[in-house]
């Protein structure tokens, strides 16, 4: 299995609580994209193979599509091992990077912490890569996504690819956008242990309304294709630099 795709285990040094004003383990999700290291676990992790459409043994460096989800199912697990498998399927809405040839797709996707927190989302801009066929999801990496009332796909502001260090000297900027329903987030969620947990959101990306932050800073999803591509992509050596880490 070629190294861009392997599904790797990431080296924690903090817990976050929310990225872009999701919940607490999107957060966390968003956080640990960065450092990487090759598990051979991942291997053989829940034996995909059989279980998941092979697609003709193409090897896809990478394709990024907006997805409408269709089912996430968990993989038979191997007691012992660190990330649960799951068995995802999406209609394809918008291909934004790369070649793909139908309208579905299916593939693995592996989380440290349950269910992919992507899954909590109608609809998402995923990164996916194949191996012989195999398609398998970049690990943590996506976008939840909403149309506009121009007719396109964005997202709400996208704070750790912001502030991933490859980003410091980006093009991109975040703009107000439009969307057809209001995009908000609870600002109090409740954890396992019934500890409420309160969440700040960065202003003016975000306006703080009683219990809830709506969005009204993001980008369309060429734009944070590019965040993802220079900034936690780049760090996983699917794409060279385009600026130096300071």
């Amino acid at each position: 299995m070629t190294t861009f795709i392997h599904i790797m285990i990431l080296t924690f040094t903090t817990l976050l609580l929310n990225c872009n004003g999701k919940t607490e383990n999107h957060r966390l999700n968003t956080s640990k994209q960065d450092t990487i290291i090759v598990n051979e676990e991942s291997k053989v992790l829940d034996n995909p193979k059989g279980l998941i459409k092979n697609y003709n043994g193409e090897n896809n460096k990478l394709f990024v599509f907006v997805g409408q989800k269709l089912s996430v199912d968990p993989l038979p697990h191997k007691e012992g091992l660190m990330d649960g498998g799951f068995k995802a399927e999406y209609l394809i809405l918008q291909k934004v990077y790369g070649n793909f040839l139908n309208d579905t797709i299916e593939f693995v996707a592996y989380d440290h912490y349950g269910i992919p927190q992507f899954s909590k989302f109608e609809n998402v801009l995923l990164l996916v890569s194949a191996d012989s066929g195999l398609y398998y999801h970049q690990k943590y990496m996506y976008n939840d996504v909403y149309q506009t009332k121009g007719g396109k796909w964005a997202g709400t502001y996208a704070e750790y690819d912001y502030g991933h260090a490859y980003n410091k000297h980006t093009k991109v900027k975040p703009i107000k956008i439009d969307f057809i329903k209001e995009v908000s987030y609870p600002t109090k969620i409740v954890r396992s242990d019934s500890q409420i947990v309160t969440i700040a959101y960065p202003k003016p990306y975000f306006k703080t309304v009683g219990d809830k932050a709506i969005a009204i800073y993001g980008n369309y999803v060429d734009e944070l294709f590019v965040l993802k591509r220079d900034g936690y992509l780049t760090a996983r050596g699917i794409f060279e630099p385009k600026h130096k880490k300071d």
